[in-house]
């Protein structure tokens, strides 16, 4: 992260050369849209930051929308909305795919480029996704855990059961685990239904239970505080029989907590990289050459498949702790 300016610069020219001159969107004063589910959220910041640092590039300008409450139908509105003032392209992180599809489907079928970005709306005709591919983060994240506590490993797991996007995690940490420590063991998995109470209660619960546990992977950004304090609860927070919470959350409390040594490691998303790469992606679809996008006739080229922003597994004493710990403000 502290080298987002190089790479924003390095991202910039590869697309320029590809595009040709960036003149036309400074003499038109071109416009594009970022929606999301959560405005104001940390992470959604992070990545509208990376959208208009990517616009600013060539003279674009651009607009935040959404509710600062979960609410995917007021998200769709201001999708319509946005389509009706006239933007050159849409990025939406779908608060609810099915609720969102309409949304996009009408901006697409109005000519307007519109993309998903972090959470998707598979059914719907958008463009592309931008994101984490979720098994491959999975797979870093077991692969990390493998390599630090090999086949000793005996890992409980807290989530919420029946996101596709989380299953997709914990099949990919299974993976990644097993392909550097083949003897490390899943002992357990809580669910912790979203809630940090919860997340604590039940983690203590499982680390009770289980005794032989010495690892806790957070599959999603909320539970980490929980079982943190749960490590806390049956005294095994620090010494020689303390367990690593690998967290999943970008969050300045979580960084302030890998600094400090109280967490293992954390998985981090790539949101700015995210808002980055909408945009040249909606740059790309809204300035057509002379070969039509293969998935979108009209339109200019984008790529068929999704655009996987990656994760990294921070630790203490990584310079990207730092550099995160200064979240932009919107």
């Amino acid at each position: 992260m502290m080298k987002l300016g190089t790479r924003l610069a390095a991202v910039t020219v590869a697309v320029s050369t590809l595009l040709g001159s960036a003149s036309y969107a400074q003499d038109t004063q071109e416009h594009y849209g970022m929606v999301v589910f959560l405005k104001g959220s940390e992470f959604f910041n992070w990545s509208y930051a990376g959208f208009q640092d990517a616009a600013a590039t060539v003279g674009a300008t651009t607009e935040l929308q959404g509710p600062a409450d979960w609410d995917a139908s007021a998200e769709a509105r201001a999708v319509d909305q946005l389509v009706a003032k006239g933007v050159k392209g849409i990025a939406v992180t779908a608060g609810d795919a099915d609720t969102l599809a309409g949304s996009i489907n009408a901006a697409m079928a109005a000519g307007v480029p519109t993309l998903t970005f972090d959470s998707d709306s598979p059914n719907s005709d958008r463009l592309l996704f931008v994101g984490t591919n979720n098994y491959n983060a999975g797979f870093a994240a077991g692969k990390a855990i493998g390599e630090e506590h090999g086949d000793e490993a005996r890992v409980g797991v807290s989530l919420i059961p029946g996101l596709d996007s989380i299953t997709s995690r914990l099949e990919g940490f299974k993976a990644g685990l097993a392909s550097v420590a083949p003897g490390a063991q899943i002992v357990a998995t809580v669910n912790d239904e979203g809630d940090l109470q919860k997340a604590e209660t039940v983690n203590t619960a499982m680390l009770q239970a289980n005794p032989e546990i010495n690892v806790i992977f957070c599959a999603h950004g909320n539970p980490a505080t929980g079982a943190l304090s749960a490590t806390r609860n049956v005294g095994r927070m620090e010494g020689a029989n303390k367990i690593s919470v690998l967290a999943w959350s970008l969050d300045v409390p979580i960084l302030q907590g890998i600094e400090d040594g109280e967490y293992g490691a954390t998985v981090a998303q790539n949101p700015y990289m995210m808002g980055v790469m909408s945009f040249w992606m909606l740059w790309s679809a809204a300035h057509p050459t002379q070969f039509d996008s293969l998935t979108s006739p009209g339109m200019g080229q984008v790529p068929t498949a999704d655009l996987d922003t990656g994760v990294k597994i921070l630790r203490q004493g990584d310079p990207a702790v730092q550099a995160l710990m200064s979240p932009p403000k919107i």
